[in-house]
């Protein structure tokens, strides 16, 4: 119907009759040619209805305008809204190209500084073992490639590492494998190391950061490098100065506790100990809060109240005034750190202690709570060395009194001591000079003028030498000397005391079988010259002294034991005297009083001597009955076979010793044994003379007799007479004396006396008389005497300032045949030198102390000059300064030799046959 009235054209009724037939529902538009322009449809199965409905084209039309209508009002909505967005985007781009620009610039900021914190820059890959530098940034060293292999890269790190043991470490910690196993569980590897860089240490962090893993592993590594020298040196610094605290701190606390048996610490501020004070004995730790009944936390100022009970009386006062709270209160207040108060006191065991115990207060930081460190210390043992050392002090400062007394009491000797010989000299001088005609009165007045010089030198030798010991100068010196000569040369010395205070000297020697030695000669000389004299000075006219030399046996290969004792029956000494024997200026008696002079120095030099030999010297004296001095030192033997050799002319022959002395027998009798003869011995002259009558009618005749010169019953000589008699002239008769036998050789030789032996008795001595008496020694001829030295047509400068010395010097050097030129002064003697021909003069005897030029000054100027004869003309020093290291002076400044003054002609005579000839 509708397509028949043409409303819809038939395509769209076909469609509609499809909704119909088959339900459903469509919206259709319809041809142009239509009526209507739009139908729609739809089927109503409910109701089993269609429905349908049309626009017609007025209605459609209007809707289409109405449509574009409201199309064109959306479309300028979109156009507005759209333009509206446009405006928005612009903006809100302006204010994001702001902040961008403002992130660039941080962003720069943040690279710049990350430039500076971090030099360079390098991108390692380990997929490909190479590295390359990033940023624009290059290596610092020339010798290093922009680009390269990573194993060059590690080379040339290595190569400027400054420690080898952190190079070995640091190869380690960069090798490939290394890393890549550090980055398996982080993403940056840093390492520290110290470097050369440009020729100066250099501490560098590098930082390793993975920036991308391949398998679970670093494949591209960032490498960075900052220098932190500054940093790093301050770091040093900083950790300098912590462990220079922290070791003295441990230092401060271990002097601080150092031996203490308790060590606490307590609040003196609240007065309270907060924890146990524990003291360690034995291993086991014992509470002394527990001991006195409290327990912690406690008053401090109860615990110490109770500790009192501990402290003995003496202590008490002390302790209660310091260990006292308000006390160490005040002290802290005044500055004092610490507080000390020591006190005698008893430990576990019962004993008395002295402790010393420290309050060390400080003030907490936080609280300002004074804090006190308790330290207990047993200082019993100081305490008592303190003690023994005020008392060796006070022994000293009485020894130091005691010696300034004898010092006093030595000067008020010595007034008298020198003046008296000086009255002497000056005396008998002015009577020579009165009595110059009587020549038999000059001459015993010079005499005792030389007499009394002698002595007075004596004197003042003491003095010096014993300055010299004290400074620590004399030394000594050791050289081969023979004990034999040595002890003869002293009795020819001693004797003339000996005879001339008609005394009698005994020596003898008891199994010396070592007589070659090495000793300092002329100190052991000094050593026995003074025990001698003494012992004749101190010794009545008509006593005796003995002098014994003894040999001990020793196990010591190379040196032999030696003891001489000197005895005498003299006027002894006091006890309480022998007690200062050694001791410096002591004396018996004063010289005044005892008419006997010296310095009070002889002994103690003599120990001095005998300790640095290394030696002991004892005295055993009483008063009215002798002193006996005994010297033991041990002394390194030169040629221990020497003395044991036999004389084969003599071997098996029969001897016989007479000698009223035992030990003389014996001794004389082994050392005859030694020598290989068949040795027998007497202590009476009679009964020597009946057994040689015996021997010889038995015809087994003594080949040699030995006989004492000085014996009892019957003297040496009348014993040589009767032996004489009985065997007729063959047999050698040798006497022994401790005498010069001048006064008696003519009757011993009408005796028949061979030969004569001096005491005391070596075993080369006795070789030497055996081989005399059987004519099997040469004899030599002695040397001449210096007075018969000739020096004639030697031409000698003399320089000394003194004319009296002058002269002397003058008239000695004239007599020896020397053609003496004179200079007072050392100025003198270098112009003399200037002026005179080379070679001119054969020596130059010159004086050291002038009043212009000094003799040392003028050797050098002398030495200085330009002549050929000055290098090795001799320049012998002739002066008073006569110390050791007098002799090494003048050897330092050019001289050749020294001689000291007063001068000892033989020495001076042969000093001038060395260097003159």
């Amino acid at each position: 119907m509708l397509a028949d009235s043409g409303v819809i054209d038939e395509k769209t009724a076909a469609s509609v009759r499809d909704v119909f037939e088959n339900g459903g529902e469509k919206a259709l538009e319809c041809s142009s040619d239509s009526k209507t322009d739009n139908i729609c449809v739809r089927y109503l199965p409910d109701n089993e209805f269609v429905l349908v409905q049309t626009f017609p084209k007025s209605v459609t039309q209007a809707m289409i305008v109405d449509e574009n209508l409201a199309g064109v009002r959306l479309e300028i909505m979109l156009i507005g809204l759209f333009a509206i967005y446009i405006v928005i985007l612009l903006i809100h781009a302006g204010r994001q190209k702001k902040l961008l620009e403002q992130e660039n610039r941080e962003m720069g900021y943040i690279i710049n500084g990350i430039n500076k914190l971090f030099s360079r820059f390098a991108m390692i890959d380990f997929s490909t073992d190479t590295y390359h530098y990033l940023a624009g940034t290059k290596p610092e060293e020339g010798n290093v490639a922009d680009t390269g292999s990573y194993q060059e890269l590690v080379d040339h790190w290595c190569s400027i590492m400054i420690e080898d043991d952190a190079r070995q470490d640091f190869v380690k910690m960069v090798d490939k494998e290394a890393v890549i196993h550090a980055l398996a569980q982080q993403n940056d590897l840093r390492i520290e190391c110290h470097m050369m860089r440009k020729g100066r240490p250099e501490w560098v962090h590098m930082n390793m950061i993975c920036l991308e893993r391949k398998d679970g592993k670093a494949d591209k590594i960032l490498y960075i490098r900052q220098n932190i020298t500054e940093i790093k040196e301050k770091e040093l610094r900083i950790q300098a100065k912590m462990s220079l605290a922290n070791r003295k701190e441990r230092q401060y606390r271990i002097a601080i506790t150092a031996n203490a048996f308790c060590t606490f610490e307590f609040n003196l501020t609240q007065d309270l100990i907060e924890q146990d004070v524990v003291r360690t004995m034995n291993g086991t730790q014992i509470s002394l809060l527990e001991k006195v009944g409290l327990e912690a936390p406690c008053r401090a100022s109860e615990y110490f109240e109770k500790c009192k009970q501990f402290v003995l009386k003496e202590s008490m006062e002390e302790y209660q005034k310091v260990v006292n709270i308000d006390t160490l209160k005040e002290r802290f207040d005044q500055g004092d750190a610490q507080v000390d108060v020591d006190y005698w006191g008893q430990d576990a065991e019962g004993e008395q202690i002295c402790v010393r115990q420290s309050f060390i207060m400080t003030m907490d930081n936080d609280t300002k709570d004074i804090m006190v460190m308790v330290v207990s210390k047993e200082i019993t043992e100081s305490v008592r060395k303190q003690k023994e050392q005020t008392q060796a002090l006070q022994d000293a400062l009485m020894q130091a009194q005691h010696a300034n007394r004898a010092k006093t009491t030595f000067l008020s000797n010595m007034s008298h001591d020198i003046r008296t010989p000086m009255n002497a000299i000056i005396g008998f001088a002015t009577i020579a000079v009165s009595h110059i005609d009587n020549k038999d009165q000059v001459r015993d007045c010079l005499q005792k003028v030389l007499s009394s010089s002698n002595h007075l030198l004596s004197l003042i030798n003491d003095i010096l030498d014993m300055s010299r010991i004290e400074s620590g100068k004399v030394q000594i010196k050791e050289q081969e000397c023979n004990i034999s000569e040595l002890m003869h040369n002293l009795v020819n010395i001693i004797q003339p005391q000996v005879k001339a205070k008609q005394l009698e000297l005994f020596i003898d020697t008891f199994e010396v079988v070592n007589e070659d030695v090495i000793a300092d000669a002329l100190k052991m000389n000094q050593v026995f010259i003074n025990l001698l004299s003494n012992a004749v000075k101190y010794t009545p006219a008509g006593g005796t002294i003995s002098f014994r030399i003894m040999q001990k046996t020793t196990f010591r290969h190379g040196y032999g034991d030696y003891i001489f004792i000197i005895k005498d029956n003299g006027i002894g000494m006091s006890q309480d005297f022998v007690k200062h024997i050694f001791e410096p200026f002591e004396r018996e008696s004063t010289a005044t009083q005892s008419g006997i002079q010296g310095t009070g120095l002889g002994m103690a030099i003599t120990r001095n001597i005998v300790e640095m030999m290394n030696g002991t010297i004892s005295v055993e004296s009483e008063v009215g009955k002798g002193s006996a001095f005994t010297v033991e030192l041990t002394l390194k033997l030169q040629d221990t076979k020497k003395n044991a050799e036999q004389l084969k002319e003599l071997d098996g022959l029969r001897a016989l010793v007479v000698d009223d002395d035992f030990n003389v027998c014996a001794s004389v009798s082994k050392m005859l044994k030694h020598i290989g003869m068949r040795a027998e011995w007497t202590t009476s002259g009679r009964e020597a003379a009946y057994r040689a009558k015996v021997a010889y009618d038995e015809g087994d005749s003594y080949h040699t007799y030995i006989i004492d010169w000085q014996m009892p019953e019957v003297s040496g000589v009348e014993t040589a007479r009767r032996i004489r008699s009985a065997v007729g002239e063959e047999a050698p008769i040798i006497i022994l004396t401790a005498y010069d036998w001048t006064d008696i050789e003519e009757e011993a030789r009408e005796a028949g006396v061979t030969a004569f032996c001096a005491k005391p008795l070596f075993m080369s001595d006795l070789k030497s008389a055996l081989l005399a008496a059987n004519n099997l020694l040469e004899k030599e001829d002695e040397a001449a005497a210096w007075t018969l030295a000739d020096f004639s047509g030697k031409r000698i400068l003399l320089v000394e300032d003194i004319e009296l010395n002058r002269e002397i010097a003058e008239v000695i050097l004239t007599e020896s045949g020397f053609l003496v030129e004179s200079a007072p002064d050392g100025t003198d003697a270098v112009s003399m030198m200037e002026k005179a021909e080379e070679y001119y003069y054969d020596a130059i005897l010159m004086d050291v102390q002038m009043p212009i030029m000094n003799g040392y000054e003028a050797t050098r100027a002398i030495r200085s000059m330009h002549r050929k004869d000055v290098r090795n003309l001799p320049i012998i020093a002739m002066t008073a300064n006569a110390l050791e290291e007098d002799k090494e002076a003048a050897l330092k400044n050019g001289m050749n030799a020294h001689i000291a003054k007063p001068l000892d002609m033989d020495i001076f005579i042969n000093v001038l046959k060395e260097f003159v000839g």
